[in-house]
C-alpha cells in the first residue's frame, strides 16, 4: 500500500538549475497541506545554504518575506518544505491566497550547486479506510496525507482549549509534532463500525526555554482507561526532561533515531467503534496533560499503516536534519596517552591535561582512577571530566547537524557493547596560592575488564606569581529553568546559581552577567540587592545587569523604571560598592528589532544619574546611538578590529567584546592586543526547550552548564568552552606578569614588542590563527621564568 499519492500541481523541472523562480501564476489553490519539495546535488566539497524566498507582498522588504535557510552538505539533497511554515523574521504566517513568488537558490551562488527538480504538491490521504488528524491553529502546517483538526473542527471539547504552534521560532519544524491543541477534555472520533488502532501524539515541543511538564495524565477510550502517568517532579527531570542525557551518539546516529522518533510520546491502543463517534476523556493536573499534536486511526486488520508513517516520518527527519560527515571514528584498539605529558602552571591557576582514551571493543564501563600530582608528599587538587560525543548544529541557525566531544562530563563513564568512540579525558588540577615551586607528578588509570591502562602526567608549578586581572571576562548567566517549574523544588535553583557562580571564580572568571531579578517588588529589590553584594563577595570585578532595566521599563514605565534604579545606585554608593552596567539597548540595527532605549535613555539620565548604561550593538551603523552609553558589547559584526576597538573608546567609553567564537582568543591574547576593557560570551544556561535537542529552537541549546537533577552536583557537566575561557584569562595574566617584568627586564621587554607584532591586531586574523599558536605565545614567555 502507498502511503503517499501526491497530485502535482505545479511545477516539474528535470533540468540542473542554479535557482528556481514561482510567480504569482503557479500558486492556484495553494493549500496549508501544500508541501514545496526540492532536490538536487551540491557538487561542491562544502556546506552550502539553500535560500528560500516566499513573497506575499509586491517588493517586501527582508523583515516582511518568509526566508528560510537551509544548510545542505555536500551530496544528493532532497527537502519538504510546508507552504503553512512561511513565515516572516517576526513570526507572520504569509497570506497563502496572496503569494507573489517564491524563489529557491544557492546563499553564495555556487556554480557547482545544482537544483534537479522542484514540485509543489498537495498529498491525498494516507489509505483508503484510515483516519488521521493533524491538530493545531488554522492554517497551520499538516503533515502529508493528513487532514487538519482544529478548535473550530467541532471534534473537540474542554474549558481550556487552545491551539499551540511551535514553528515560528524553528529552523525546521515537523509538521505533525510541531503544533497541537492543549486543554482538551473530549475528543470525539468520527470512526465507523469496526476494530481500530489509535494512536496519539501527546508531545508538547516547548519553545525558547520552556519545555511543558505535566506530571499526571490519563486517557479514557468509551470508558476504558488505555494510559496513564504519574510522576513526581524529581521523576519527571529525571526520565522526561534529561532523557537525551545518556544518548550514545555514534557515526551511525541520525536526527531521526534522537530527535524525531521519540517513541514514548505517542500512545498506541485498540477501541471497538460500534458505529457511534469513539469518545477519548484526557485528563491530568493541568491544561498541559491534555495536548494532542496528532491522531491516526487505522483498522486493527490493517496495522502497517502506522510503521510505514514512521518510515515516512524518518525519512523527512533524515532528509531535512541531515548530519554531516565524521571526523572521528573509533580504531577498536585500546589506548590513553596524554596529549602533553608535563604542563607548566603558576600558583592561583589551574592547569588542564588532556588524555586521547579508546576504549576499543572491551565491553562494560572503564573505571577511572586519578591520583593527584604529588609533590614530597604533598598533593594538588584535581579532578576529571569525560567527552561525551553529540550531535548539535553545525552554526548556531544551521539544519545541520554536525558530530562534536565538547560536552565534558563527570562521574562514571558509560558501558560499552560495541565498538567504543575515542574520547577524551581532561583533568583539572587547581593550584592553589604559594604552592611551592617543583615538579608534581601523577597518574591517570583506567581498568577494562582486567585490563589496566596508565598514564603518567606532571604539573611544574613555576616561580611566578601571577598579577590579577581586573578586567571583567565571563558569561552570561541565568538559573537553571527545570527547577523553577516546580514549587517544591523552586528553591534549588537558587542554589544552583550559586555553585555556578563559585565554580566560574574557581576557574578565574572575573566577570559575569547573572541572572539578577527585576527589581520590581520590595521583595525582587531585597533580592537584587543580596546577589549585588554575593558577587562583590566572591571577587566579580564587574557584572552587567542583562534583563532588569528593559524589563523594569515594560512593566513600570522608563520613569518609574528609573526611580527604582536610582535608589539601588543609591544604596551600592552607601556600601562603597560599584554598581552593575544596565543593559538598556539589544542589537538595535537588527532587522524588526523595535527598542525602548532611546526613552529609557532620556528619563535614565535625568533621574538616575549615576546608573552605567549599557548597549549591545552588533552593527556598524549602531555607532550612531554610542554617546548613550557608559558601556558598549560589541561583537565583529560592530567591529573588534584593534583600531575600531580605540576608535569606539573615545570620551572614555568602556568597550566590552561578547558572543565570539575561539573563546581562549577572545578571554586573553586578542583581548589584550585589542585592549577592549572586558569580554562576556553567551550563554551560561539557555536550553530552548528540551536541553539535549538541538532542533527544537531557532538556534542550538547555548549552555556552558549542562541541566543535572542535583542543584550543586561535586563537579558540573560543563561544555569545552569553559575551560577555553579560563585558559585565554590565565594566557592574559602571563601578559600582565611579562609587563611587570618588562622595565627591569631586557628579556622580557623584547619579548612584549615581538607577541605585539606576533599577536593579530584584527579579529578575522586571530580567527585563522591555530590554537596551538596560542600555547607557543604562552610558551615563550614561561620560558622566561626558568
Amino acid at each position: 500500500m502507498r502511503l503517499l499519492l501526491p497530485v502535482f500541481m505545479l511545477l516539474f523541472s528535470t533540468h540542473l538549475l542554479a535557482d528556481v523562480r514561482l510567480k504569482k501564476s503557479d500558486f492556484v489553490d495553494v493549500q496549508e497541506t501544500t508541501i514545496l519539495e526540492v532536490k538536487g546535488n551540491n557538487f561542491t566539497e562544502k556546506n552550502v545554504i539553500l535560500v528560500v524566498r516566499a513573497d506575499d507582498s509586491i517588493n517586501p522588504g527582508y523583515a516582511d518575506r518568509a526566508n528560510i535557510e537551509r544548510v545542505i552538505p555536500p551530496g544528493e539533497y532532497e527537502l519538504q518544505i510546508p507552504f503553512a511554515s512561511l513565515r516572516t523574521p517576526g513570526g507572520r504566517q504569509l497570506a497563502l491566497s496572496k503569494l507573489e513568488q517564491m524563489i529557491i537558490f544557492p546563499g553564495n551562488n555556487e556554480s557547482r550547486f545544482m537544483i534537479s527538480s522542484s514540485r509543489v504538491y498537495t498529498p491525498k490521504p494516507l489509505a483508503k479506510g484510515v483516519y488521521a488528524w493533524d491538530l493545531g491553529p488554522q492554517g497551520s502546517a499538516i503533515w502529508p496525507g493528513f487532514k487538519p483538526m482544529t478548535i473550530e473542527s467541532g471534534l473537540l471539547s474542554g474549558k481550556a482549549l487552545r491551539p499551540i504552534d511551535r514553528s515560528a521560532r524553528m529552523q525546521v519544524a515537523d509538521p505533525l509534532t510541531i503544533d497541537g491543541i492543549r486543554g482538551i477534555d473530549y475528543a470525539s472520533l468520527p470512526l465507523p463500525a469496526g476494530d481500530w488502532q489509535v494512536t496519539l501524539w501527546l508531545r508538547d515541543s516547548g519553545e525558547w526555554e520552556f519545555l511543558p511538564h505535566p506530571l499526571k495524565r490519563e486517557i479514557k477510550a468509551n470508558g476504558q482507561r488505555v494510559y496513564s502517568q504519574n510522576l513526581t517532579p524529581s521523576q519527571w527531570i529525571s526520565r522526561v526532561y534529561l532523557q537525551g542525557k545518556e544518548h550514545d551518539v555514534t557515526p551511525k546516529s541520525t536526527s531521526w533515531e534522537h530527535f524525531g522518533k521519540r517513541e514514548s510520546h505517542r500512545v498506541t491502543f485498540n477501541v471497538t467503534s460500534d458505529g457511534s463517534p469513539v469518545e477519548l476523556a484526557i485528563s491530568g493536573d493541568n491544561a498541559d496533560a491534555q495536548f494532542v499534536s496528532g491522531i491516526l486511526a487505522v483498522p486493527t486488520n490493517n496495522p502497517l499503516v502506522l510503521d510505514m508513517l514512521t518510515r515516512q516520518r524518518q525519512t523527512w527527519w533524515e532528509k531535512n536534519w541531515p548530519v554531516s560527515a565524521w571526523k572521528a571514528w573509533p580504531t577498536g584498539q585500546t589506548k590513553l596517552r596524554a596529549k602533553n605529558q608535563h604542563i607548566d602552571a603558576a600558583a592561583g591557576t589551574s592547569a588542564f591535561v588532556t588524555f586521547d582514551f579508546e576504549q576499543g571493543n572491551v565491553p562494560g564501563s572503564p573505571l577511572v582512577m586519578l591520583e593527584s600530582p604529588k609533590m614530597a608528599g604533598s598533593a594538588l587538587p584535581a579532578t576529571y571530566h569525560w567527552s561525551q560525543w553529540q550531535l548539535t548544529r553545525s552554526h548556531l541557525s544551521s539544519s545541520l547537524l554536525k558530530a562534536d566531544d565538547n560536552r565534558l562530563r563527570h562521574g562514571i563513564l558509560p558501558e560499552n557493547d560495541g565498538v567504543a568512540m575515542p574520547r577524551k579525558l581532561v583533568v583539572r588540577v587547581d593550584v592553589p596560592e604559594n604552592t611551592p615551586a617543583g615538579k608534581y607528578q601523577g597518574k591517570l588509570s583506567v581498568m577494562l575488564s582486567g585490563q589496566k591502562l596508565q598514564a603518567p602526567y606532571a604539573i611544574n608549578v613555576l616561580d611566578a606569581s601571577l598579577p590579577p586581572l581586573h578586567k571583567p571576562v565571563g558569561v552570561y548567566l541565568e538559573k537553571p529553568v527545570h527547577f523553577g517549574w516546580f514549587s517544591d523544588l523552586a528553591p534549588l535553583a537558587e542554589e544552583a546559581m550559586m555553585c555556578d557562580l563559585t565554580f566560574m571564580r574557581k576557574l578565574g572568571l572575573t566577570g559575569v552577567s547573572p541572572p539578577y531579578p527585576t527589581p520590581s517588588t520590595d521583595e525582587q529589590a531585597s533580592d537584587f540587592e543580596v546577589l549585588s553584594q554575593t558577587l562583590h563577595k566572591l571577587g566579580y570585578v564587574d557584572s552587567m545587569a542583562y534583563a532588569p532595566a528593559k524589563r523594569l521599563s515594560q512593566a513600570l514605565g522608563t520613569s518609574s523604571a528609573a526611580s527604582v534604579v536610582a535608589d539601588i545606585e543609591s544604596n551600592h554608593k552607601q556600601r562603597l560598592q560599584q554598581g552593575p552596567y544596565w543593559s538598556i539597548a539589544d542589537e538595535p540595527s537588527n532587522p524588526g528589532n523595535i527598542d525602548l532605549f532611546k526613552e529609557m535613555h532620556r528619563h535614565f539620565s535625568l533621574t538616575a544619574p549615576a546608573a552605567k548604561l549599557a548597549g549591545h550593538l552588533n552593527h556598524e551603523e549602531d555607532r550612531e546611538y554610542l554617546d548613550m552609553f557608559d558601556l558598549v558589547l560589541v561583537n565583529d559584526g560592530f567591529g573588534i578590529d584593534k583600531d575600531e576597538v580605540h576608535k569606539t573608546q573615545q570620551d572614555s567609553l568602556k568597550v566590552w567584546l561578547y558572543n565570539l567564537p575561539f573563546p581562549r582568543a577572545a578571554s586573553g591574547f586578542y583581548l589584550w592586543q585589542s585592549g577592549a576593557d572586558g569580554f562576556l560570551k553567551w550563554h551560561g544556561r539557555m536550553p530552548t526547550a528540551d536541553p539535549y535537542d538541538p532542533t527544537d529552537g531557532r538556534e542550538f541549546d547555548v549552555q556552558f552548564f549542562y541541566p543535572t537533577e542535583s542543584p550543586c552536583p561535586k563537579e558540573p557537566d560543563i561544555h569545552a568552552d569553559l575551560y577555553e575561557i579560563a585558559q585565554g584569562i590565565i594566557d592574559y595574566r602571563w601578559i600582565l606578569w611579562l609587563e611587570q617584568q618588562a622595565p627591569n627586564n631586557v628579556e622580557a621587554q623584547k619579548l612584549l614588542v615581538e607577541l605585539r607584532d606576533d599577536i593579530p591586531d584584527t579579529w578575522n586574523g586571530m580567527l585563522d590563527t591555530p590554537p596551538s599558536e596560542l600555547d607557543q605565545w604562552r610558551n615563550r614567555i614561561i620560558n622566561l621564568t626558568r
